[in-house]
This record gives structure tokens, C-alpha cells and sequence, in this order.
């Protein structure tokens, strides 16, 4: 039998973790109803998880994170030295700690966090939408940790190599904004949130910008990320509020269930209306497209690592009307769709890891303010 053959009989291999044998079961029953995921072993801790992916070399972990003998947290750790390996966390957002439970575990390697269910309707939810996750993580690169924010300091002081000149803006663009930048907007996916803290923390600390971010990621966690990434820079992160003026420094994220826009006078628009663009709301486009219409050569569009195709369009926009536009390159990514089809659509100049990303924009922000 050819190779195109045996390829519709390959299933994705996945490795369960939970110390609750009944949970473990229902994840099962999750899977068997799919073609194309097979539970392959199940671990009841992260000790046991470990030697697991060792021996089964599962594509995706899907892994509770309270646990006994090893946490969830020190079993990312040891799996993505030993072995990386997509993982997919579920995460109980009745937690004390919503915030260290979710985005601590992205810290660490986690490339996708879910909430887990705590009623009947919530359980039907995930039995939806878990085995999409699986499919999209078995195509993940997950990444080593990032160094330290003193090592992302020391980045952002080395000079940034110079843009190939294949790549260059049109001509009015660059004399309009040779004062700086005035907005940076910023879409992710999969693997976003690790991407977008590696690109902040590179970023000096009082930017002459504000920055407005759309993150895909599950309702619920919105806010736990604000709250994280609050915590790890040190710049003012909270979730966006309808016709809120930012400021210099403050980075706003879009909340569930809203396209986030930026209108003119800086004001920012929340709406709740608008069907979602191709499945989404927020949508990056929405976004992309509000700057474009706005503040087109005081913006630049950053679309990080993602599954599918929202932004593209409207980093296209945002270029066309003169702003900058990056995208994350394929070696830093996790899930290398969203740039890509950016890429592809001529939409970006260029695609560089998150802290070079940093350097690029503090090159064209200008004087930075003192303390």
C-alpha cells in the first residue's frame, strides 16, 4: 500500500493526564468518537506523564495540572526538555489562582490552555471543541522556555540588522513617520500569549505607544491574561473598555465577545454587534482595518504566531495605507498559519522571532521618554 494511502489511516497520538480516572474516561470517549485521534496512554500524575511521552511518543498531551507526586507545572518542565511536546492544558477557572493556574503553564511550554468543565453544558462544549485543539496542537512547534528578562534586555540594546531593501515601505510612508510610532496592534493565536509576553518584555519600559492586542483564546481566560501579563512587565495590561482614551505604555486586550477598533482621536471601540469575521470576535482584521482607517502611518500590525487566516486582510490594509506591518517567522512560531497566509498575501515586510520584532519597533518609535 502507497504512502498515500497508509496517510488517511494515521491517527494523532495522544497522551491523557489526570489523577481522575473518571475524567480520563469521559476524554476518552471524547476521542473515540473521531477518526482521527487516538488515546495511545493515560497517566494518573506528572511523574507518571514524563515517563509516558517517553515511552509512547504521544503528538499531543492534553494534561490536568493539579496533581499528586508531580504537578502539572513541573511535568511541562521536564517533558519540554526531555522530549518536546505539544501540550494542551486543562485548566479549572474556579482555581484561586485563574491567572497562575492558565498562563503559568504557558510559561513553562503549554501551547494551548482550555477551561475545564464544571457543569453538563460545559462538558458538551469541550467534547466540540477538544479534539479541534488536538488537531491543531499535533502540528505545533513548541518551543524551549525564553531566557530571562535580563538576556531580553540585552537584545533589545544590540542593533538590529538592517531590513532588506526588497522589503521597503512606499516612500510617503517613511517621511510621515519619522516622529514614531503612535499604536502598535497585535494579533496571536495558538502559542500567542507566550509569543506576545517574549515581544513586551523586550519592549523598554515607558514606549512612546499604546498597544492593542486581539488574542484568540478561550471565553474566560481574557482576563486571567491581562492580570498575568500585568504582572510580568512592567507596563499598565488590563482589558479593553468601550471609548477608553489609552496612554502611552498601556497595553489593552481585546475581551470576549467584542471586535476591538481604534477610532479617530485614539478612542477606543468595543463592539459587541457585529457578526464575528470569519468565526471570530475579536477578529485581528477588525482590528488591522480600524487602524488603517485611523491612524494608517502612525500604526504598525504585528500578527503572531495562529492557526487560519484572520489578519491577513487587514495587515494588507494597514501596509497598503502606509503603516508597518511584521509578522512572527516561522522558526519562532508555534502554529505557523496566520503569518504564513500574511506572507503569502504579500501583507507584511517582515517576519521576525518576538524580541526582534521588539528591536524593529523600538527602532521606529523614536525618542524614548526618560524617567
Amino acid at each position: 500500500m502507497g504512502a498515500d494511502r497508509l496517510a488517511p489511516l494515521m491517527k494523532i497520538r495522544v497522551l491523557l493526564v489526570d489523577d481522575s480516572p473518571s475524567v480520563r474516561a469521559v476524554l476518552r470517549r471524547f476521542f473515540a468518537r473521531t477518526d482521527d485521534v487516538q488515546v495511545v496512554a493515560e497517566a494518573s500524575d506528572g511523574a507518571q506523564a514524563v515517563q509516558a511521552v517517553l515511552d509512547h511518543l504521544p503528538q499531543v498531551v492534553v494534561m490536568d495540572l493539579q496533581m499528586p507526586v508531580m504537578d502539572g507545572y513541573a511535568a511541562i518542565e521536564r517533558i519540554m526538555t526531555l522530549r518536546p511536546t505539544p501540550i494542551v492544558v486543562l485548566s479549572s477557572r474556579a482555581n484561586r489562582n485563574p491567572m497562575q493556574t492558565a498562563f503559568e503553564a504557558i510559561r513553562r511550554g503549554a501551547v494551548e490552555v482550555l477551561p475545564k468543565p464544571e457543569d453538563t453544558g460545559s462538558w458538551e462544549l469541550l467534547a466540540a471543541s477538544l479534539p479541534e485543539t488536538v488537531r491543531i496542537a499535533a502540528g505545533a512547534h513548541p518551543r524551549p522556555l525564553p531566557p530571562a528578562p535580563a538576556a531580553a534586555a540585552a537584545a533589545v540594546a544590540a542593533p538590529a540588522a538592517p531590513r532588506p531593501a526588497a522589503s521597503a515601505r512606499p516612500a510617503a510612508a517613511s517621511g510621515a513617520r519619522a516622529g514614531g510610532l503612535r499604536w502598535v496592534a497585535i494579533g496571536a493565536s495558538t502559542g500567542g500569549p507566550a509569543a506576545l509576553r517574549e515581544l513586551l518584555e523586550a519592549v523598554p519600559a515607558e514606549p512612546p505607544v499604546s498597544f492593542l492586542v486581539v488574542q484568540h483564546i478561550a471565553a474566560g481566560f481574557e482576563a486571567a491574561m491581562a492580570e498575568w501579563l500585568n504582572r510580568e512587565l512592567p507596563l499598565d495590561v488590563r482589558l479593553a473598555r468601550d471609548d477608553e482614551t489609552p496612554l502611552a505604555g498601556d497595553v489593552r486586550l481585546a475581551p470576549a465577545g467584542a471586535h476591538l477598533r481604534l477610532e479617530p482621536g485614539g478612542v477606543l471601540r468595543l463592539d459587541g454587534d457585529t457578526p464575528p469575521r470569519r468565526g471570530h470576535r475579536p477578529s485581528v482584521d477588525e482590528l488591522f482595518l480600524s487602524c488603517a482607517a485611523s491612524f494608517p502611518r502612525q500604526s504598525a500590525g504585528v500578527l503572531l504566531t495562529g492557526m487560519g487566516n484572520d489578519g491577513a486582510e487587514g495587515l494588507a490594509a494597514l501596509r497598503a495605507a502606509g503603516g508597518l506591518t511584521l509578522v512572527q517567522d516561522e522558526a519562532s512560531s508555534v502554529v505557523f498559519g496566520m503569518p504564513r497566509v500574511a506572507l503569502e498575501r504579500g501583507a507584511a515586510e517582515l517576519a521576525l522571532p518576538p524580541r526582534d520584532l521588539a528591536r524593529t519597533l523600538v527602532q521606529e518609535m523614536g525618542a524614548w521618554r526618560r524617567r
